[in-house]
């Protein structure tokens, strides 16, 4: 999750950046006015990784090298380009793109889709999930990450969990990309892959789910691995309206996604009731930190609406909440391409049972290539993190050697259950 950064550390990191004037270059407008969902709109260099500085990077953030090596070096751009709102305008998109600066032969695609970032600001640091698309791309991956719409230098307000822009945005950056690489000397390959974690691997599911219906002959998918997602959002969050949960700020950005898809946030206030309508609409505008909603927020997140909003949301099946979160449900279809759906039963922050209705829904549907991968039984939401994106490394790499729906080397699975053994859940 990248984090909140406070202004004063902020404008700091802005005059650094500015003073490391080599590792810019300028940004490029496009050619032509934008006029459709894909069209480029800027992009920049913001880092340039040679290998040994990589090496000296991952030793220095503890990434075990038998796992996630480094072999190339690395550069990273912010691409902005341009996608589709909730009301069908065009708005301002950003995200990172991760391409290995020896690239001699044709390299496969990756999406990763983020997980939950509150804030708007989007800083490259590598750390985090950043660290991901980094081990990714060492290894030969050009690699795509979005930071969804109203983050980074994106327009208009986030729409959590909401499965048709977080898709949209995934694939109209793939559209930009695909066309900006010629200019870059990069060479892409025909495999597509797909994955993310935690909201990202509900919006991997969004995004496989999108190609395979609308862009199968342009970008067919390979293969995708979502990552412990809320994958059945609707039944998730009805099913712990009673319950105290230590993060009951998830439920005020659904809230006021809802309520953006719906007219605004006036809307999302009237169904609020003191002092949280007065406090919450102030908190979700992309500058607070998660920790500080959730302090603001009733243990219990259903009491800060209304009783009538609750009891509608609770009684009927057909309430405007609960058919925006059945809309944005993503595990009822038939994927062509194998999928691979990585969780830890231990996880508190999304229940495992969001992959077992995945796996379960998408076999009765008729689908071939579908497997559950545990994680870790023991691992909490975020250790499970470090497992599971192993664990779709070596899924994908296979493929890439030309092993499809196998799990890496012996000896590499032997060590992560040695490497589990040391982990705290």
């Amino acid at each position: 999750m990248r984090a909140c950064m406070l202004p004063g550390f902020f404008k700091i990191f802005l005059s650094l950046s500015f003073l490391a004037c080599t590792c810019l270059i300028p940004v490029r407008a496009a050619d032509a006015a934008p006029a459709k969902a894909g069209d480029i709109v800027s992009y920049d260099l913001i880092k340039n990784y040679p290998q040994e500085e990589l090496k000296a990077f991952f030793k220095q953030q503890h990434i075990p090298s038998v796992m996630l090596g480094v072999k190339h070096g690395i550069n990273i751009y912010e691409v902005v380009y341009l996608t589709t709102y909730t009301d069908g305008s065009l708005v301002r998109a950003s995200g990172m793109l991760f391409v290995p600066q020896a690239n001699t032969e044709p390299a496969p695609t990756m999406i990763y889709n983020h997980g939950t970032e509150i804030c708007r600001e989007s800083i490259f640091d590598g750390t985090g999930e950043q660290s991901i698309c980094l081990a990714f791309a060492t290894d030969g991956y050009i690699v795509l990450c979005p930071d969804y719409i109203g983050k980074g230098l994106g327009d208009r307000s986030q729409l959590y969990l909401d499965a048709k822009t977080e898709a949209g945005a995934s694939v109209d950056m793939l559209i930009a990309v695909n066309d900006l690489l010629p200019s870059l000397q990069i060479k892409k390959g025909d495999q597509l892959f797909v994955t993310g974690y935690s909201q990202g691997g509900h919006a991997a599911m969004a995004t496989h789910r999108l190609l395979q219906a609308q862009y199968a002959d342009r970008f067919p998918v390979t293969a995708s691995s979502p990552m412990s997602g809320p994958y059945d959002v609707e039944n998730t969050v009805y099913t712990t309206r009673r319950k105290h949960y230590d993060y009951p700020g998830y439920l005020a950005f659904m809230l006021a996604s809802f309520y953006e898809t719906q007219g605004g946030m006036q809307l999302m206030r009237d169904a609020l009731v003191a002092p949280y309508d007065t406090i919450l609409p102030k908190l979700v505008d992309g500058a607070w930190p998660m920790e500080v909603i959730d302090a603001n927020m009733p243990d219990t997140a259903f009491k800060a609406v209304k009783n009538e909003f609750y009891l509608d949301f609770e009684q009927n099946k057909n309430s405007p909440f609960r058919r925006y979160l059945a809309s944005n449900n993503v595990y009822d279809w038939k994927p062509d391409a194998p999928v691979q759906l990585c969780y830890c039963k231990g996880d508190e922050q999304v229940t495992y049972k969001n992959s077992l209705t995945a796996y379960e829904t998408m076999k009765k549907n008729g689908a071939r290539h579908v497997e559950l991968w545990q994680a870790g039984r023991k691992f909490h939401h975020v250790n499970c993190a470090l497992f599971a994106v192993i664990y779709t490394k070596m899924f994908f790499d296979e493929f890439r050697e030309g092993r499809p729906m196998r799990h890496g080397p012996l000896y590499k699975r032997l060590l992560l259950d040695i490497g589990k053994l040391a982990v705290k859940p």
